[in-house]
């Protein structure tokens, strides 16, 4: 009878680190039910890893951009697309216009239903105003969506009397006094260390849109724009987006679609960092099955242009306005939702160090 051979500590080791590359390393698995839909498929995969939503209930985001590169607009398409959803019929959905600049025709684009449910009423002019409505809503029984559009257009009562100060003395043609800062941004952080907590206990978002600004100086060469408001927006928020016009589509001189550049800078979501483009059309909104095909595409799951598409899936060899067509007159809407969802979980697989031993 043969000897058993004795396995040496060497060989141990070896089996038990081949054992342990039998189960991938994987992140923690986020619960669709917690997470608030923005209208993109494409950009909720890239802040939560999951089609169905971007944010998690109970948190700051702070929504940062240009001029004209659709912040208010995808900020509204969120009420609009959490009116669709049962979990958030309880909630409510406060719009602080701020800018008093919406003019929207909020019943043509999202329908009647959700117009009936934005509350435009809340207007807050200072940053103390804004504190205080934060507050009531946080004390109502209700969870809610809250977006201040803009947080830039915030003044303080300190500012407010500054002017008004200002006002008398040139009345009286005696010299006005300079200021030295109003406060703003140290107000902004006390605020928001209070609130932030009080959010999470309520099961609620807060949406903070600021306006970006020219970066001056050394650093201008490294970040070319900034946000004002201090540090505090961006130490408090769980996701710091940056939207930008990525390209205007025109039919003559007239433009029909803007595509938009969403840039994630933070996410204590998930960690990871990433961009999404995805079009805004005039009189329409976000075109999410537009966007979704251009992903499938440049990931590789699909093949094509825009003039021709072989998505495999549904139809070969298809164009793209009809393929667009095709999804939606056959309700398959859900369907491009799910391969998006399994193309991006292929390609984040492939970037996970799979070949690792766990460390702990």
């Amino acid at each position: 009878m043969a000897k058993e051979r004795k396995i040496s500590k060497i060989e141990k080791i070896k089996e038990g680190f081949a054992d342990s590359l039998k189960e991938p390393i994987k992140s923690k698995v986020v619960d669709p039910k917690d997470l608030v839909p923005t209208g993109s498929t494409t950009f909720n995969l890239e802040c939560s890893s999951r089609i169905e939503g971007a944010f998690k209930l109970g948190k700051l985001v702070n929504l940062i951009g240009d001029s004209s590169s659709g912040k208010s607009a995808f900020a509204l398409t969120i009420f609009a697309e959490c009116s669709l959803k049962k979990q958030f019929d309880g909630f409510r959905f406060i719009y602080d216009d701020v800018e008093a600049a919406n003019e929207f025709d909020l019943e043509h684009l999202f329908g009647k239903k959700v117009n009936n449910r934005i509350e435009q009423e809340i207007r807050s002019r200072t940053i103390e105003d804004f504190n205080d409505n934060l507050a009531r809503a946080l004390e109502d029984e209700k969870p809610f969506i809250y977006v201040l559009d803009s947080f830039d257009a915030l003044t303080t009562e300190a500012a407010i009397d500054k002017d008004l100060e200002n006002r008398k003395k040139r009345e009286k043609g005696n010299e006005t006094s300079g200021s030295y800062g109003d406060g703003k941004a140290k107000k902004a952080s006390e605020m928001f260390s209070q609130r932030t907590q009080d959010l999470a206990d309520k099961n609620s978002l807060l949406i903070v849109v600021s306006q970006t600004r020219d970066n001056i100086g050394f650093g201008a060469m490294f970040t070319p724009k900034v946000r004002s408001g201090g540090k505090a927006l961006k130490f408090y928020a769980s996701h710091e987006i940056w939207l930008a016009c990525h390209k205007k589509e025109k039919k003559g001189k007239r433009t029909f679609v803007t595509n938009v550049q969403a840039k994630i800078t933070k996410n204590k979501l998930t960690g990871r960092h990433g961009e999404a483009t995805f079009p805004i059309l005039f009189d329409y909104g976000i075109d999410n099955i537009t966007s979704c095909i251009i992903f499938m595409i440049e990931e590789g799951s699909w093949t094509g242009t825009k003039k021709k598409v072989n998505s495999k899936d549904f139809t070969e060899d298809m164009s793209f306005a009809n393929l667009v067509k095709y999804i939606e007159d056959n309700n398959l809407e859900d369907k491009l939702f799910a391969l998006c969802q399994e193309t991006y979980d292929n390609v984040i697989d492939k970037l996970r160090p799979n070949n690792r031993k766990k460390k702990y």
